[in-house]
């Protein structure tokens, strides 16, 4: 009876110890949390990728960027099913789903691969650059062809061919081929950069706008990327946009003088006679023999008389 009486006893206090363990934890067993890392096939970390996860039944939509460790995390999302995007320049993109269940911490380990490339030593895309290098498009076409019969999975080929096309100034077959090789690799910050500069020439703004968006959202530290984004919101007469583009230009690469002179037009479109003096002055410090320096001269006096 003693021996079940102290068994009885222990277990008593067991339980009452026990029990504060098994309680909620306010802020702690209700946070649901989603973490991570991001690596290549070689196991290294994957910096500045972007993770888009989607609940397609309600809409809601999270945007999650890798550390310099390939890490990220995520407090406080709503448990469900999402639809997972994993995007980082030079890598393929990733799409997969991710169950996040209420009050779990849930980890994701998740590899990205680098596109299949032409092999460096292939004659007919060592030919091609040369004939593109050369301004001789219709060989260089030629060439780029053969690279797509040998490697028709391969996006350089299709990009190389769409900008010789470019070039030729045949713009449909141009955005054919870059279409095909942004379709094989959507991380080509190159192929979509071609395809607005296509759709702009085109005249077709809204699909150039967005080619250039999806650039910047790959690589937002281009800096020709947001003066291409500029020209296209200057089309669309959508000054503030196109001013502001500018000068995220201008931020990246100072010296980019025709990002100075386009700032100072727009600027004068809104009427901000301050900032257009000081971008038409910088240009003509960065290119004082510009073809356009005269006439910059001449605004340039008008606007001092305008500040006035």
């Amino acid at each position: 009876m003693r021996k079940q009486a102290r068994f009885m006893s222990t277990l008593v206090v067991f339980i009452l110890v026990l029990l504060p363990l098994l309680r909620p934890q306010p802020g702690l067993a209700q946070e649901t949390v989603v973490q991570g890392v991001v690596t290549d096939e070689a196991g290294k970390s994957v910096k500045d990728a972007r993770l888009t996860l989607v609940d397609p039944e309600r809409g809601l939509k999270f945007v999650l960027k890798t550390d310099k460790n390939g890490k990220f995390i995520k407090v406080g999302i709503p448990p469900t099913n999402y639809k997972v995007t994993v995007e980082s320049e030079g890598f393929l993109t990733l799409e997969s789903e991710a169950r996040i269940r209420f009050g779990m911490r849930e980890n994701l380990e998740i590899k990205l691969k680098k596109p299949v490339s032409v092999p460096k030593n292939d004659r007919d895309m060592a030919q091609g650059s040369d004939f593109f290098g050369s301004g001789r498009w219709d060989e260089a076409i030629e060439r780029f062809k053969k690279v797509i019969e040998k490697y028709p999975s391969v996006y350089e080929g299709y990009y190389s061919l769409g900008l010789s096309y470019l070039r030729k100034k045949e713009v449909e077959a141009a955005i054919a081929a870059l279409e095909k090789s942004a379709e094989i690799n959507p991380q080509s910050v190159e192929s979509l950069f071609a395809l607005g500069e296509c759709y702009f020439v085109k005249g077709e703004s809204e699909k150039a706008l967005q080619n250039f968006s999806r650039a910047i959202a790959i690589n937002p530290e281009s800096s020709l990327a947001h003066y291409n984004l500029g020209l296209v919101f200057t089309k669309l007469g959508k000054n503030e946009e196109a001013l502001a583009a500018f000068e995220k230009s201008i931020g990246l690469k100072p010296d980019n003088a025709s990002a100075h002179y386009q700032a100072g037009l727009a600027a004068i479109r809104l009427q901000s006679f301050d900032k257009a003096l000081n971008s038409f002055q910088e240009f003509l410090r960065l290119e004082p023999n510009a073809p356009e320096a005269d006439q910059v001269r001449t605004m340039i006096e008008e606007l001092k008389k305008q500040i006035k």
